[in-house]
């Protein structure tokens, strides 16, 4: 930030010497420019551009903010700059998340024309015997500018994946360097095995006398057959050149007089001959940059293909919020259902234990208990029964209940009367028992029915009077023949007074 501000100074410093200009009274616009090949090189390639701006429109001092690749979002971010010069890749990025707007297109210079186009160069040593095609660049090492830059990185980066190489895994090492000039050096000597930058650097670094074109070698294997392919080397398909856009709060109006002011430069002005261009066209379509990005997955399309929390809420909220009430619905009726659940198991368990007792009960008792339905069919019967008729309870169940009576039609007549009057009946009866004994028992029988008041059977109860009935006629015979006798004593004595 020092360092920028310290540039910022000396811009103002220079272009004040030179016009005689008050600040007081007139507005300063910034221009950030990507200094690809450092801030001193980008102040003698722009500054006379900013010039040239400052002449044309009245009121307005234009001056150059050269900026590293760290330095161009927050730049833009911050209101910073009110222009930004950067490669298609940056604009593509500004405009996607700081609203940028792009309003011309720089027309580049190499070698002796002029191309709204660039590409980029993939390079190593001429006396590399080691290296021959892309391919071998694997477990080698690399250098590019900056991750963010576009001619020096992500051309070659997408010819590289397109082939199947991974730089990022496939490579020994990947390194980025600081200028594309240092890219260059580095390969030449021998601190990297190859790299990456503008191919339009390349070929003005020979130019300028710092590198001979020689002792390098490019790959031409991008496979790119349009007919206005450049002649000099490059190793990837070409990409709009540079745009000039304004930021988000820098006036409209301006913009137009700034964008006008570019397209009528002309390709000998010392602006352009200084930028080493033919000037500006108007925008071009950048969708190029945006495949590029798309495939590599960066910029704006860093989460392509993945699937967030946010987008899948977006895009399927009504559903989401269906399914939620669903589950919910769900979850109630199935809490609903464990508690019933609950409760009908507590209530089967204390109904098995009513029905355990009440078993007990009829099982304890002494006498033989019976139930049976309205037609006379027994539905169960206790221990004391099978006793008394000898029959086991399996015969018994399901067999008709008169059939048991030495009087079976008296026995059915009493069960037909014991549901006409639906109260408690008593008889006495005779059982056939299974070895032909005849027992005279007695029994009572009740009507019982479910809650609704339905009648389900008859429960009887039978006991056996056999022994009673006996002693009954037994006292009986003995009471008349104590009566006999008590007559004739009595006649005996009358017949002797009358003698």
């Amino acid at each position: 930030m020092i360092n920028r501000l310290r540039i910022f100074l000396f811009t103002l410093l220079i272009t004040g010497l030179i016009t005689g200009t008050s600040w007081g009274e007139e507005h300063i616009a910034k221009i950030g420019v990507l200094a690809i090949r450092g801030a001193e090189q980008c102040l003698e390639k722009w500054s006379p551009t900013a010039q040239y701006l400052s002449d044309r429109i009245p009121n307005r001092t234009f001056v150059i903010i050269p900026l590293d690749h760290k330095q161009i979002y927050a730049s833009v971010k911050n209101g910073e700059v009110d222009f930004i010069l950067a490669n298609p890749s940056f604009y593509v990025e500004l405009e996607h998340w700081y609203g940028v707007n792009r309003i011309a297109t720089l027309k580049n210079q190499c070698l002796d024309n002029f191309y709204n186009k660039y590409w980029g160069v993939i390079f190593w040593r001429a006396d590399r015997s080691d290296i021959k095609r892309l391919s071998d660049l694997k477990d080698k090492t690399f250098i590019a500018t900056a991750e963010g830059s576009f001619g020096g990185w992500r051309m070659a980066w997408r010819e590289l994946k397109e082939l199947g190489i991974d730089p990022y895994s496939d490579f020994k090492s990947l390194k980025f360097g600081d200028t594309q000039d240092d890219v260059v050096y580095a390969v030449r000597n021998g601190r990297v095995d190859a790299g990456t930058v503008r191919a339009d650097t390349f070929i003005k670094m020979h130019a300028e006398g710092k590198i001979d074109r020689k002792n390098f070698y490019v790959p031409h294997e991008h496979g790119e057959k349009n007919v206005n392919c450049p002649s000099f080397p490059h190793s990837t398909r070409g990409y709009p050149e540079w745009p000039i856009s304004k930021v988000k709060d820098t006036p409209d109006e301006l913009a137009e007089k700034v964008a006008i002011a570019l397209l009528e430069m002309s390709s000998d002005s010392t602006a352009a001959i200084k930028a080493k261009c033919g000037g500006w066209t108007i925008p071009m379509n950048y969708q190029p940059v945006h495949e590029c990005l798309r495939y590599l997955k960066v910029g704006p399309y860093k989460d392509l293909g993945k699937v967030t929390i946010t987008d899948v809420i977006r895009t399927y909220w009504p559903w989401i919020l269906f399914v939620l009430v669903l589950f919910f619905v769900i979850t109630g009726f199935s809490i609903k259902v464990l508690i019933l659940n609950r409760n009908i198991k507590e209530s089967h368990v204390k109904l098995q234990n009513i029905r355990a007792y009440t078993r007990g009960l009829i099982e304890s008792s002494p006498d033989a208990l019976v139930t049976f339905n309205e037609n006379g069919i027994i539905t169960d019967v206790n221990e004391q029964t099978v006793k008394l008729t000898g029959y086991t309870r399996k015969k018994l169940i399901g067999s008709q209940f008169r059939s048991y009576f030495t009087d079976p039609k008296r026995a059915y007549l009493g069960v037909k009367k014991s549901f006409e009057k639906g109260k408690v009946t008593d008889y006495e009866l005779v059982i056939k028992s299974k070895t032909n004994d005849e027992t005279i028992v007695s029994y009572n029988a009740r009507v019982y029915s479910d809650d609704k008041g339905r009648v389900k059977g008859v429960f009887a109860a039978a006991r056996n009077i056999t022994e009673r009935k006996q002693v009954e006629k037994e006292l009986k015979e003995a009471k008349e023949i104590a009566e006999a006798a008590t007559r004739t004593r009595s006649e005996f004595l009358a017949n002797m007074s009358h003698e």
